[in-house]
């Protein structure tokens, strides 16, 4: 036999890991995006947790008002590097999210999925302001986040409806 075709006979068809569990780009300001690269597969920690290893591409949009053409640049100073590698983790039943530099989460950055306080206690943190943890969560925890998603879905509609009451209420009558 060929041992071209040997060895493609006999390696294994997953070559690539599947992207399913990360969210694959979200925003982290104005003019401000993470892309996401999913590097491994979910694996259970000994705790409970969910961790999986990631490539994050930070990108910038740079607009020149003169010519009033932007363009997306890799992040640089305040934005942090333009690309990371990271684990992300999830603690399913705790509605935890964190993210790390290390395997074993000895220096994460750790967030409630839903909001602890005020006006928003209960709802899930979508907000690209807070990082978006919910629907990074969610991606790990999907049978845990179904009424988080039912939540996020009814804010869309309601939000819809909002600005069709404020038309309505802004045309003068006549």
């Amino acid at each position: 036999m060929n041992p071209l075709l040997f060895l493609l006979l006999t390696t294994p068809q997953d070559l690539t890991v599947p992207q399913e569990h990360v969210l694959p780009v979200f925003g982290c300001g104005t003019g401000c995006r993470v892309e996401t690269e999913q590097l491994s597969r979910p694996e259970r920690m000994p705790d409970g947790w969910i961790r999986l290893k990631v490539r994050r591409r930070t990108w910038i949009q740079n607009c020149n008002w003169e010519t009033k053409k932007c363009v997306d640049e890799p992040a640089s100073g305040r934005a942090g590097p333009p690309v990371a590698d990271v684990w992300l983790f999830a603690d399913c039943k705790g509605e935890q999210f964190a993210s790390s530099s290390r395997p074993d989460r000895t220096d994460t950055w750790m967030q409630d999925v839903y909001w602890r306080e005020g006006d928003a206690a209960g709802e899930p943190k979508f907000q690209t302001v807070a990082g978006n943890p919910f629907m990074q969560w969610a991606k790990l925890c999907p049978a845990e986040a179904i009424d988080g998603i039912k939540f996020i879905d009814g804010f869309w509609e309601r939000f819809r409806q909002e600005l069709q009451k404020l038309r309505r209420d802004a045309t003068p009558d006549l």
